[in-house]
């Protein structure tokens, strides 16, 4: 709250200079809003207010803003360099995002899509708030019945004058129409206010999930129930910025876009959870609804009085557990009757019931994080479907007593399991050893496990036959959801893989500097994604090797990277890189959990993951090198993401292999090395992992 009286001038003049019906009256063409983009800026690159750019080298970029009529940009969260830009009446906009996604000042460019709010017609009610009993939250409410927790609420807005949600609303924010009042005009975020967190025990309308919640409205979706992404982005990190920990997303819609994945992802690196409505799109062909589909996202599907899941709910693999959402009393607000109580349903209705169902866990366990918050949430559902988790009901139907009980058990977050199979070699020749001291041996079927493990990082390390020790990492949050499976492989001699072969005559294409063959997906996914310089040249053939998951694969190594053959995935997914930077670390008994971190450092891109920056010159080429996932020119984040991963570690002086020292930095999947002159190479890193086998020499 410091200088707050220097930042209001600031920010009454952004309201003055974007166009006033702007977001507030956003033109739809079909499912994005026309005239408008979204644009994320690489650092050093910036949009004044009016659209003009702002840094260097930026003649081409502004050329192209400049004739497309760009008249106003409004950054989307403080710091986050992606703007809303507003350019032209009649604009071709797919062209205007494939020239800006060519510039290197844009990480990407992209339509501003639509969502919509998550509801269906109302269907005739039995009983008033039959979920209650089915989810057993009068039980619940005789352990807790909620605290001074805020549940952000991205919607409609919320009526601020009805009786059963006044004394519980925070100040918000209106980023739909640009103002400081969030006020409910279409209904459907009152209705949401009411299922999470409505007064409740006060002689009027109905009982909310946490009564002692708060609620802070933001309102990102207008009269008609429909937003777009630069406002509800917008939304997500003012949200998180005014330091909630719950965030509830009735809404949603089929496209996935980068500026939404951005803000989702800004909420997940600060530790808020957001929850989401799976969608009501089962009929229309059941596609996964986003941001429900995001992976950090806990995504909802809705439930009928018989706990059956309903037959609007949107399913799929995404969906991680299901609350009631047929029938549903809350609170109502409309323009002809004002605030009264009403029924809906859809997963509009079943969201907030987890995201009230949190705020309860929160308020006896503050220090969960967000990814343990979910996982108390799913490990409490009652498991309705098929066992385990399913595309229904993901791990289950909510259970608000199991949850708020686990939330109250001092020992929830030392129940978690590191588990696995060991084969090639008998266990009594095996000795597995884990980080915190622990030991065993694997039983006659060659299973291990360590349970009742807080959270925390941990390495399984395994002694076996004739003094060979191998390792694996791996990190598990202490719930008892948290089971963390790590399988070995005392692999046999694979080294007649690695023999050269004469030149085939079926066609395939033979290297004579390896002596190596490369044909079918492989061949494709070689050409493709980088050739020889990314590759190398294939040092074996292909052949059948145990993953680290246990499961036999064919694989082929090259001179940088090894492939893993996955039938099973959609192109480009059908081939897997190996991580190789980290396994090369761990054969050499580094840990780069132990490495020093860094701290965000201008002209870097910061990895909050690993806790590592990168930066010049190795920021170059990681930039410039990446898998194709988009079919478009250039790399994006994504796709440099895909092929190197994360830093592991930051940029540092090492001897390697051929005696010289070299500024080298590991990443997930490789090792760049600073050549002076010859500019940045990638390690040989497969080379040395067959080596260290024994497989070549």
């Amino acid at each position: 709250m410091k200088n707050l009286g220097r930042l209001f001038p600031i920010f009454a003049l952004l309201l003055m200079i974007w166009p006033a019906n702007a977001a507030a009256m956003p033109t739809q063409l079909g499912n994005v809003v026309a005239d408008e983009l979204v644009v994320k800026l690489r650092p050093g690159t910036s949009l004044a207010h009016n659209g003009h750019v702002l840094g260097t080298n930026t003649d081409i970029l502004s050329a192209l803003l400049r004739d497309s009529g760009t008249s106003a940009a409004q950054e989307l969260g403080a710091r986050s360099n992606t703007f809303r830009v507003h350019v032209a009446s009649g604009t071709n906009i797919s062209r205007l995002v494939r020239a800006l996604a060519a510039n290197p000042a844009v990480v990407y460019a992209e339509p501003n899509h639509i969502r919509t709010a998550m509801r269906v017609p109302a269907d005739p009610v039995i009983t008033q708030q039959w979920a209650l009993r089915n989810i057993h939250a009068y039980e619940a409410w005789d352990i807790t019945t909620g605290g001074d927790v805020t549940i952000a609420l991205l919607d409609t807005g919320v009526s601020p004058s009805h009786p059963d949600l006044r004394d519980k609303l925070l100040n918000g924010y209106d980023f739909y129409n640009n103002d400081a009042d969030p006020s409910d005009d279409e209904g459907h975020g009152t209705y949401t206010a009411g299922v999470a967190a409505a007064s409740t025990d006060n002689g009027v309308g109905i009982a909310g999930i946490c009564w002692g919640c708060n609620i802070l409205p933001v309102k990102v979706l207008g009269s008609r129930g429909q937003g777009d992404d630069a406002t509800i982005a917008q939304g997500i990190r003012w949200a998180v910025d005014q330091g909630v920990r719950i965030i509830s997303m009735s809404l949603g819609g089929p496209d996935d876009t980068q500026v939404m994945r951005d803000a989702v992802q800004y909420a997940h690196d600060r530790n808020v959870l957001i929850i989401a409505a799976s969608g009501n799109g089962q009929a229309d062909g059941n596609k996964p609804n986003y941001p429900a589909a995001y992976p950090t996202v806990l995504a909802v599907s809705a439930t009928n009085s018989n706990d059956g899941v309903t037959g609007f709910s949107t399913t799929g693999s995404f969906v991680d557990i299901a609350a009631p959402g047929v029938g549903l009393w809350s609170t109502i607000w409309n323009q002809r009757e004002g605030d009264s109580y009403g029924v809906e349903n859809g997963t509009s209705a079943s969201c907030p019931h987890v995201a009230g169902a949190a705020a309860l866990a929160l308020t006896l366990r503050p220090d969960l994080s967000a990814d343990q918050l979910a996982e108390i949430l799913e490990a409490a559902a009652d498991d309705e479907g098929a066992p385990g988790k399913d595309p229904e009901y993901g791990y289950g139907r909510l259970n608000l007593l199991r949850t708020v009980q686990l939330a109250a058990d001092p020992n929830i977050l030392s129940r978690s399991v590191i588990r696995g199979v060991v084969t090639g070699a008998q266990g009594g020749q095996v000795t597995v050893s884990l980080s915190n001291g622990q030991q065993t041996q694997p039983g006659p079927d060659g299973t291990y496990r360590f349970e009742n493990l807080p959270a925390g990082a941990y390495t399984v390390t395994l002694s076996g036959p004739g003094g060979v020790t191998t390792s694996q990492q791996t990190w598990v949050s202490g719930t008892p959801l948290s089971v963390a499976t790590l399988n070995f492989s005392f692999s046999p001699d694979a080294s007649q893989y690695f023999a050269p072969v004469p030149a085939p005559a079926d066609g395939a294409t033979y290297f004579a500097e390896t002596g190596h063959t490369l044909r079918g997906v492989f061949k494709a996914y070689w050409q493709k994604h980088g050739g020889l310089p990314i590759f190398g040249y294939p040092t074996s053939e292909e052949f059948v090797e145990r993953g680290e998951d246990g499961r036999e694969y064919t694989v082929q190594y090259f001179e940088r990277h090894r492939f893993e053959l996955h039938p099973e995935n959609a192109t480009p997914y059908n081939v897997l890189l190996s991580r190789l930077g980290d396994t090369i670390l761990q054969l050499n008994g580094r840990n780069w959990y132990d490495f020093s971190k860094s701290a965000a450092k201008p002209g870097c891109v910061y990895f909050e993951a690993t806790g590592h920056s990168l930066c010049e010159p190795f920021l170059s080429y990681w930039r410039a090198n990446g898998l194709e996932l988009d079919g478009r020119r250039g790399k994006n984040y994504a796709e440099s993401l895909a092929l190197f991963g994360a830093p592991l570690s930051e940029p540092q002086v090492e001897t390697l292999s051929d005696g010289q020292s070299y500024i080298v930095q590991w990443f997930e999947r490789a090792r760049f090395e600073s050549h002076g002159d010859s500019g940045v190479l990638l390690g040989l890193l497969s080379n040395e992992l067959a080596a260290a086998r024994g497989w070549r020499h």
